[in-house]
């Protein structure tokens, strides 16, 4: 359990997407596949940034902040992921979701600006030649993307809000509970995108929500749901893919995704609910959360 008792909150959204989405892998290169699934972290942006916006929280840009084994933007990003209880992805719908790199777009050099050109100039094998002029010359794009036009994709983050209260009080900005709960349904609805600006989504009204007192199942019990599962917080009672992701911490861990198949480069999803499910017995010290209402849809578990 991530600190400070049970006083939790629930955002959850379903959204469909217009052509994909684009999360990068981290640390590998800048031409970088996509993740087949937004990881943790994403989720937690997604909302995140939609319930900083209506709290009318500044955000400042952080080069190199780090938290826990990655790093961050912004300070804000910073506080949610430290405040996040859990949070989860699940899929559902007929068609699919796949990893494609477009290998077109490598090269640039030949148009850049005036400014851009003057900066690929330097002394040979200098400071400056490796960390400036290189990266201009040579540039690669980020060419990854996951596509799956008009796929639905159901998100969930619970949040301990004592904790996300305290964290900000450090940084001396004051935040009250009741802050949070008297903008946080229009935050569930104010998601607009997943990973880059370009991933553009529409939201499900009939398939959103904020609960501010989750069902909690402990270890032990059973739990039904399509979102991705770590699998050190379950054992699954059938056969269910196994995909790696970026947990919470940015360490690269293996979850379940109930679907009729998936792989770090493609999903086929179940199409409803009814079939998509699977069901899992919980691992201490995991549990599993629960809006009041879409629980298959939604339950997400974490520590």
């Amino acid at each position: 359990m991530n600190g400070l008792g049970n006083n939790l909150r629930f955002f959850y959204c379903a959204v469909t997407l217009s052509w994909g989405f684009a999360v990068r892998y981290k640390e590998v290169s800048a031409a970088q596949p996509s993740y087949v699934l937004p990881p943790p972290s994403t989720v937690v942006g997604i909302f995140g940034n939609s319930l900083g916006r209506l709290l009318g929280l500044s955000d400042e840009p952080s080069k190199g902040l780090k938290h826990e084994q990655g790093y961050v933007i912004s300070k804000m990003m910073k506080i949610f992921l430290e405040s996040t209880v859990s949070a989860s992805a699940g899929v559902l719908g007929n068609g699919g979701l796949v990893v494609h790199q477009e290998l077109s777009k490598i090269y640039a050099s030949f148009y850049k600006g005036e400014s851009e050109a003057y900066k690929m100039s330097s002394e040979p094998f200098s400071q400056d030649f490796y960390e400036t002029s290189l990266p201009r010359i040579f540039p690669a794009q980020a060419i990854g993307a996951s596509y799956g036009p008009g796929i639905r994709i159901y998100l969930s983050w619970v949040l301990n809000i004592d904790k996300l209260i305290n964290k900000f009080k450090e940084r001396q900005i004051l935040l009250k509970e009741e802050d949070v709960d008297s903008v946080a349904p229009i935050a569930a609805h104010g998601l607009t995108r997943i990973g880059s600006k370009e991933g553009i989504v529409a939201h499900e009204p009939e398939l959103t929500g904020y609960d501010n007192n989750p069902e909690i199942m402990q270890d032990g019990g059973k739990v039904r749901t399509i979102q991705y599962v770590q699998s050190e917080c379950v054992d699954p009672e059938e056969a269910v893919p196994l995909v790696s992701l970026p947990s919470i911490d940015y360490t690269l861990k293996q979850y379940y995704v109930p679907s009729a198949s998936a792989s770090n480069s493609f999903l086929i999803p179940f199409s409803s609910s009814a079939s998509g499910a699977k069901w899992m017995r919980l691992k201490s010290p995991c549990r599993a959360y629960s809006p009041k209402n879409h629980r298959i849809e939604f339950t997400s578990v974490g520590l």
